[in-house]
């Protein structure tokens, strides 16, 4: 019983920390990527009576928003399109990722420490999981499709990995449910990212469990692969077709930009992972953050994820779980595929940009996870050791409060953005075309989708309380 409480403090006060922030931040307001759900994609075809299951399978920008698009229809049926309560249900999100991550924090500590331990030592996760680093990802209604992946495919690797080690049937529904979700509806970009991970981490699985694999294991391993081609060809078929983002993707350009500029996007890459503990907000407000000390700390932060899978695995830590080494290596390739896709197309320093910590921040937890587990074992650590792991987690939170202090406190300059966004939306027959694209699409795009939404009475211009009556 003592256990319990200490975890619902451990976890329930960062989310509410977290909730509290969106609660007081979040515009109704729609935002970016939203633009080209509204006129011409399924929003247009739902308003005008013609939507079909082709137009919610559609494209954009290279990826299926299933999950989602039925996620707005809804709100435009019952809420008149408040993205208000889209980026509400963010937090609950979060909180899913954090009770999944908690299930096989606990499998990996147990038996050595006593459930209080483990349920006090998980505050240090949960500060990290529910940290407002991650603002853009938090309060706008388009934030959901960076955030609703996540505990999908957690809930659907644990599932996978509980099949393929247990070789229970009764985890097998749960693969069978969990995956096409976590891939088909609810996937987005991350599921490019899913499949090589899984790949790795199956692999990594395969030579740690080489002497102990059985007959049966194959004959699952088989089955699991034939099921996730199928998902995949299914994700994959024709994705480029009739995209809603009408531009055109050079991939092999995208790959030869990276590779003729290596210096600079190797700065771009470890910018990124610098950004994940010093964010960018924090990086414009302090004089003292340089883009070349983000760089730096960038680049201490990918040493500590290789000594993090170096004791991962010297500690054989992959015997109780895998899901730290998973979460870590979905990490590197998400930020090496984002480097490919967004290298060249912006400033050098396009790569911080904190939409993109919704991701990393889950490779931070499994590093911090793996450095608990090194240092609550019964086995003494050396000195050097010990001191390292204890400066990497100073490094880390204070990277982390200060982005948190910054954040915070530019609250009201975003509110008052969202206000003149919000007048912008109002007088959208007279707004400028550099008024307009304050909404980060084209003003043309933005103009036509906001008119649309004003016809049908949604969003910013659906009716008050009291004209509903």
């Amino acid at each position: 019983m003592k256990a319990k409480i200490i975890l619902s403090l451990s976890i329930l006060i960062p989310f509410a920390l977290l909730f509290l922030y969106v609660w007081t931040t979040a515009t109704d307001l729609v935002f970016r990527d939203d633009m080209y759900m509204i006129k011409g994609g399924f929003i247009e075809s739902y308003l005008k009576g013609t939507l079909t299951f082709a137009d919610l399978w559609r494209p954009t920008d290279s990826m299926r928003i299933l999950g989602g698009a039925l996620l707005h229809i809804a709100t435009i049926k019952w809420f008149s399109m408040n993205s208000r309560l889209i980026a509400l249900l963010i937090p609950f999100l979060i909180l899913t990722s954090a009770l999944l991550i908690y299930h096989d924090y606990r499998k990996s500590l147990i038996p050595e420490r006593t459930p209080e331990f483990i349920a006090a030592s998980y505050l240090i996760l949960s500060l990290i999981i529910f940290n407002v680093i991650q603002w853009e990802g938090l309060i706008f209604g388009n934030a959901i499709g960076s955030q609703y992946p996540i505990p999908f495919i957690i809930a659907s690797f644990i599932s996978l990995e509980l099949f393929l080690s247990k070789g229970e049937g009764k985890y097998l529904p749960a693969v069978l449910i969990l995956t096409p979700l976590a891939v088909l509806v609810f996937g987005g970009k991350l599921c490019f990212v899913f499949a090589p991970t899984l790949a790795v981490t199956f692999l990594c699985y395969l030579l740690t469990r080489r002497s102990h694999l059985t007959k049966d294991f194959w004959l699952r391993a088989l089955m699991i692969s034939v099921f996730l081609a199928a998902i995949a060809f299914l994700y994959i078929f024709r994705i480029s077709h009739n995209d809603y983002v009408q531009y055109s993707s050079h991939y092999t350009a995208d790959v030869l930009r990276v590779f003729a500029h290596p210096l600079e996007a190797a700065q771009f890459l470890l910018a990124a992972f610098g950004a994940g503990i010093v964010g960018v907000d924090a990086f414009f407000a302090c004089n003292y953050f340089s883009f070349q000390s983000i760089v730096v700390i960038g680049l201490i932060v990918v040493l500590l994820y290789t000594l993090a899978l170096i004791l991962f695995f010297r500690s054989r830590m992959y015997e109780r779980t895998y899901l730290p080494f998973f979460l870590i290596v979905q990490t590197l390739f998400y930020f090496v595929f984002m480097t490919i896709g967004r290298f060249g197309i912006g400033d050098i320093g396009y790569g911080m940009a904190s939409r993109y910590t919704c991701v990393s921040i889950y490779g931070l937890v499994a590093l911090v996870w793996i450095f608990i587990f090194i240092l609550a074992r019964p086995v003494q650590s050396s000195i050097l050791l010990k001191g390292t792991l204890y400066a990497s987690f100073v490094m880390i939170f204070t990277g982390l409060l200060l982005t948190s202090i910054v954040v915070w406190s530019n609250q009201p300059r975003q509110k008052a953005y969202f206000e003149q966004l919000r007048n912008i939306a109002m007088r959208v027959d007279t707004a400028t075309p550099e008024e307009l694209s304050k909404f980060a699409e084209r003003p043309e795009l933005i103009r036509n989708s906001l008119r649309l939404l004003r016809e049908h009475k949604l969003n910013v211009y659906r009716p008050a309380p009291a004209e509903r009556k």
